[in-house]
């Protein structure tokens, strides 16, 4: 990590591993829950599973926006490898080419939201540089599940005139919709959550409990 520095090539390498991994453990659907390895997991046809098995963080983004008409000025942030990719813009354009899309690599908000510097005084003087351009935007695409840590805090920035959208509850909604179509909803809520990291550090183990909510425990599985 972080994916967004990566190549295609080792992104491509990390999303077979994987892939395989959880196949092995019986996983019955794979959610890419990583917007910069969106951008590469339909380029390869060694996965152990099919398309309609895999929900990934861009579809469902897209098919949404490009659909709503609500707002029609829509600012886009990511990753360098997710915006340089083009897949939000170039998507969205397709399905509505109305919309007036703006996009910006920000880098930067990853290590500042994994360090917990999540406060106005820190992350103010980096909105106002990433930000430039964006004053009339009134949709802002959080296209990193990192962001989802700092909406309150972009919306403050741009009072309350921006309205950032909720992508987790959207791709958990998908989520729900697939399994439901499929009829492998589970039922029953008494189920016991596995983590595996390739590798498992202090620093790593207190972000995961930022985004998670809760203490949990980690397994070091590595990837042949």
């Amino acid at each position: 990590m972080p994916y967004g520095e990566k190549s295609e090539e080792a992104l491509l390498t990390y999303v077979e591993k994987i892939t395989n991994f959880l196949y092995q453990q019986n996983c019955k659907m794979i959610v890419v829950a990583c917007n910069s390895a969106t951008t590469v997991i339909h380029k390869t046809n060694s996965l152990p599973y099919a398309n309609d098995d895999i929900v990934e963080v861009i579809s469902p983004i897209v098919s949404l926006v490009a659909s709503q008409n609500k707002y029609n000025n829509i600012g886009i942030i990511g990753t360098r490898k997710t915006i340089n990719s083009g897949m939000f813009n170039k998507a969205i354009g397709n399905l509505n080419p109305e919309l007036n899309l703006i996009a910006k690599a920000t880098p930067v908000l990853v290590p500042l939201i994994e360090d917990g510097f999540l406060d106005k005084k820190a992350l103010f003087p980096v909105f106002e540089r990433y930000f430039l351009g964006f004053e009339h935007c009134q949709l802002l695409i959080p296209a990193c599940t990192h962001y989802p840590i700092i909406y309150e805090q972009i919306e403050v920035f741009f009072n309350h005139k921006l309205k950032v959208l909720h992508t987790p509850k959207i791709i958990a909604e998908e989520v729900e919709r697939s399994l439901v179509a499929k009829g492998l909803l589970n039922s029953n809520k008494m189920v016991d959550d596995e983590f595996h990291l390739s590798d498992v550090t202090e620093e790593f183990v207190k972000e995961a409990e930022l985004f998670l909510g809760k203490k949990v425990s980690f397994s070091k599985t590595l990837l042949d």
